[in-house]
């Protein structure tokens, strides 16, 4: 075992942080801090159910429904909140570099991209949504589901472009079952699922994955045409859905 390895977090305001937080405090894993990014918004609607309780299946499913600050102060975890939402502010820079830290995971807001500034200060842990390098950009969880019947995510070291840093652990998960929220629940489940796995190794140091280069990559995806997004939640919800 590695002696002091400690790691933080960076997490914007959104769902995909609560299921890390609360999937890492399941595992049993706790970072040296929390840092809390943007402004308080209104909760998540969606149509598609997101209480976890009522779907069969194969993986464990955070409860979204938990406000992110209410959790890390019921587990008694350390954090701290910046009003920021840009990732290049001096404030939040300022907060991140007071941290002592071997790793950071990061879960950001959609569309952004972690600058210089941070990738500097150590090693940026991200989980993709999908198998990387085949599936880099947007969404593609709904282009591998439609292409291979499955889906899956990819723990990766950030690097100045987009998807394009170290891979270090990839996973294939199954279809979604019947009605769950994909973008919400599902996505964000697998997600947390591989980052518990890869911080279960980097923690210990005994047996860590090591990163593997990516190879380059013609295909790039963007965000899903509504049709094609259609399609692929038909096939969770078709009749012989294995979780039904």
């Amino acid at each position: 075992m590695l002696p002091n390895r400690e790691f933080v977090m960076l997490c914007a305001r959104t769902a995909r942080s609560s299921a890390y937080v609360q999937a890492l405090a399941v595992a049993g894993i706790v970072p040296a801090a929390v840092i809390i990014y943007g402004q308080k918004s209104s909760k998540i609607h969606t149509r598609r159910q997101l209480d976890s309780r009522i779907f069969n299946c194969s993986i464990w499913l955070p409860d979204l429904s938990l406000e992110l600050e209410s959790t890390l102060t019921r587990l008694g975890w350390s954090y701290l909140c910046c009003d920021e939402i840009e990732l290049g502010s001096e404030s939040l820079h300022s907060i991140l570099h007071a941290q002592t830290m071997d790793l950071l995971v990061y879960s950001g807001y959609g569309g952004q991209i972690v600058p210089a500034s941070i990738l500097n200060l150590t090693k940026v842990l991200h989980i993709h949504s999908g198998w990387l390098p085949d599936y880099r950009g947007s969404t593609t969880l709904y282009y591998q589901m439609l292409d291979q019947q499955h889906c899956a995510a990819s723990a990766i070291y950030l690097d100045e472009n987009i998807d394009t840093g170290p891979i270090l652990l990839r996973k294939t998960y199954p279809l979604p079952p019947k009605y769950i929220d994909i973008d919400y629940l599902y996505d964000n489940a697998i997600r947390a699922d591989l980052l518990v796995d890869y911080m279960r190794s980097w923690i210990t140091g005994n047996n860590e994955y090591s990163s593997e280069s990516q190879v380059e990559s013609t295909q790039s995806y963007y965000i899903i045409h509504p049709l094609l997004k259609h399609i692929a939640l038909s096939l969770c919800d078709k009749e012989g859905n294995k979780y039904e």
